[in-house]
């Protein structure tokens, strides 16, 4: 059973700013689009891990719906060109969140030794954030063409 106890939720829902300045919930904020069979996205592990070897336990948690959704990477794929700098993955939506809630979702990142653990109970926080959740086609208003008549009184 996943413990989601220590996952923080977001101080303040009004706007959020991209940077690091220590003591911020959050530093960064990834967006995907739902149903996607591969997309890429940009985080900043490095900084915090202490394994030479191991993998990444991603955590996303729907805001609204506390609903939990787990994703497992090792170190090695991470596709990016410096990684010291940061850290790009390939994601495929319609697998980790199939029946899943768009909107907005918290993530957590662990570093651990398994490939298959999904407690995070004991686990080191490599970074924390927003993720936005897109549907896959945008909402379109629709307009209808009946026409509006109107009575007078003309008593």
């Amino acid at each position: 059973m996943l413990d989601v106890s220590s996952i923080k939720s977001p101080l303040s829902r009004g706007f959020f700013i991209c940077n690091k300045k220590p003591g911020l919930p959050y530093s960064c904020m990834i967006v995907l689009t739902i149903n996607e069979t591969s997309e890429s996205f940009v985080v900043t592990l490095n900084e915090k891990r202490t394994l030479t070897s191991g993998y990444y336990l991603f955590v996303f948690t729907n805001i609204t719906t506390k609903a939990v959704k787990t994703k497992i990477y090792n170190f090695t794929e991470d596709n990016s060109s410096y990684p010291d700098r940061f850290n790009q993955f390939d994601i495929n939506t319609s697998v980790v969140f199939s029946g899943a809630d768009t909107g907005e979702w918290l993530y957590n990142v662990y570093e651990q030794a398994s490939s298959s653990n999904t407690d995070v109970t004991g686990l080191t926080e490599v970074e924390r954030g927003l993720l936005k959740l897109n549907a896959a086609t945008e909402f379109e208003f629709e307009k209808y063409n009946e026409s509006t008549s109107y009575k007078q009184y003309t008593g």
